[in-house]
């Protein structure tokens, strides 16, 4: 399946889901790297007022109504329980399939980079070490 048939697709379903703020498309449908066996990468910013089991909850049904719509396994991310460096990495290749809420998304968008930005000296230390450790072997 084409990715404008997918996008078209899945901005059709989230128009009809008020639980959910703001959905994004990521991965390599995204960046129209995909191939026929390529799952869907989809994180979803749900409202504000669901807390963490009933957002569990959607997220299953969302995946099982989107594999049978698309026909190919979807993989659901709950941007509400991400840490900022798989959101930097989501940010990187998003592509915006819906926004209901659009000051509710840009803040969430926000508080996540700068939580980002504040831990990337952590990220290159990391990778510092790593990279040593893989040498020494």
């Amino acid at each position: 399946m084409d990715k404008e048939l997918i996008i078209k697709k899945l901005q059709t379903y989230f128009n009809s889901k008020e639980f959910v703020t703001a959905a994004y498309l990521f991965g390599s449908v995204a960046k129209n790297k995909h191939r026929s066996q390529s799952d869907v990468d989809i994180a979803v910013l749900f409202q504000d007022s669901l807390d963490l089991l009933q957002r569990f909850d959607l997220k299953l049904t969302i995946a099982a109504d989107l594999e049978e719509i698309l026909g190919t396994k979807t993989d659901i991310v709950d941007l509400a329980e991400v840490d900022p460096y798989f959101f930097h990495q989501i940010m990187l290749s998003k592509q915006l399939l819906i926004d209901k809420n659009t000051r509710q998304r840009v803040e969430f968008e926000v508080r996540l980079r700068r939580e980002y930005l504040d831990r990337i000296p952590f990220y290159q230390l990391y990778h510092r070490e790593a990279l040593k450790r893989l040498e020494e072997r």
